[in-house]
């Protein structure tokens, strides 16, 4: 009788403390083709995700996952270069987010000339409203599909992808999450993804742990470059309260605007001071009506204020568009004052 494959993957996972081991990443890819496809049994399923939760998973198994993933998707042209974009995925992994400021200054951006592809999924936040329910904030509305994401870049800089309309067996696995009780490493894969083959991934974690998990994935992918940074709700998203390092890994120059010769090259990590006071809280409503208020400037608030011009900063240094956080957070506030001027 032939060995059934998937049961082989669960037994080097499961065979206990002294016997199992990681998943090599072809294992990995094996072991996710047939979980997307259905060739794995619901039984199976279940197993392969939690035992890769209890094993605390590897960059390895990260990398063959998110491949598989892809090739789920379909065939990308191979040798395609990387896109003039900043991949932004927004899974709210943590427990609770309010308001994702940290969208307004994604169209920040967007407004002066940088392309930001946005994906996610309602993850039905505890205290807050997911990203996809506040684009009228912004004025935007999420796209249907991968192709409509690219032409809607290329018009307007800007697209909002809900993962239902590009992988919805992807989004069933991370409902899997309410079944299972914990999180799944579906949950870090989604976010390295990356579907329109983006130059630059700026995304957030709510661990610590995860940062180098994301690093060294993105370094096995092959991705030209990926900004990791602890962020509320697991959102690309600083805190402007506190002092906190943006982790960087960079594959090659990627031929942005300015270089500092004494930058070091693929792994750095910056540090970011806080930017204001503690007492300065965040005391607006938790509505799409008051996120739209502070981007049209009816209402100033310094605490958005400073998420906004704060989270722009570290995307436009992970653009190389600032050779230190201190020239980043410059230039995105004269990007905030002529918005406001307008």
């Amino acid at each position: 009788m032939t060995q059934n494959p998937y049961a082989e993957i669960i037994r080097i996972l499961g065979r206990g403390p002294t016997k199992s081991r990681h998943l090599s990443r072809e294992e990995a890819f094996t072991a996710f083709d047939g979980l997307l496809t259905g060739k794995m049994s619901d039984l199976q399923a279940g197993a392969l995700l939690l035992l890769l939760r209890y094993l605390s998973e590897n960059a390895e198994e990260l990398a063959g996952i998110v491949e598989a993933i892809r090739h789920y998707m379909g065939p990308k042209k191979k040798d395609m270069p990387p896109q003039d974009i900043i991949d932004w995925p927004s899974y709210s992994s943590g427990k609770s987010r309010r308001l994702p400021w940290f969208l307004l200054s994604a169209k920040l951006l967007t407004k002066n000339g940088h392309k930001v592809f946005m994906h996610g999924f309602n993850s039905h936040l505890v205290n807050g409203i997911e990203t996809e329910k506040c684009l009228s904030a912004i004025d935007e509305m999420p796209v249907l599909s991968l192709a409509a994401a690219k032409e809607k870049i290329a018009q307007d800089n800007f697209a909002f992808l809900p993962l239902r309309n590009f992988c919805p067996k992807l989004e069933e696995l991370l409902g899997l999450r309410a079944q299972l009780g914990v999180r799944s490493i579906i949950n870090t894969a989604v976010k390295l993804i990356n579907p329109l083959g983006a130059r630059i991934i700026y995304l957030g974690i709510f661990h610590p742990a995860y940062i180098q998990l994301n690093l060294e994935g993105a370094e096995l992918l092959n991705q030209p470059a990926v900004g990791v940074l602890k962020g509320g709700g697991g959102e690309a998203e600083r805190n402007p309260h506190k002092a906190l390092k943006l982790y960087k890994f960079q594959n090659n120059d990627i031929g942005e605007d300015i270089r500092d010769e004494n930058r070091p090259e693929n792994r750095e990590e910056t540090r970011w001071p806080a930017m204001i006071d503690k007492t300065v809280m965040d005391h607006g409503p938790v509505s799409v009506e008051y996120l739209k208020s502070v981007w049209t400037g009816e209402v100033e608030d310094e605490y958005a204020t400073a998420k906004i011009i704060g989270t722009a900063a570290q995307a436009l240094y992970l653009m190389n568009k600032a050779v230190s956080p201190e020239a980043a957070e410059s230039l995105a506030q004269d990007y905030w004052r002529q918005h406001q001027e307008n």
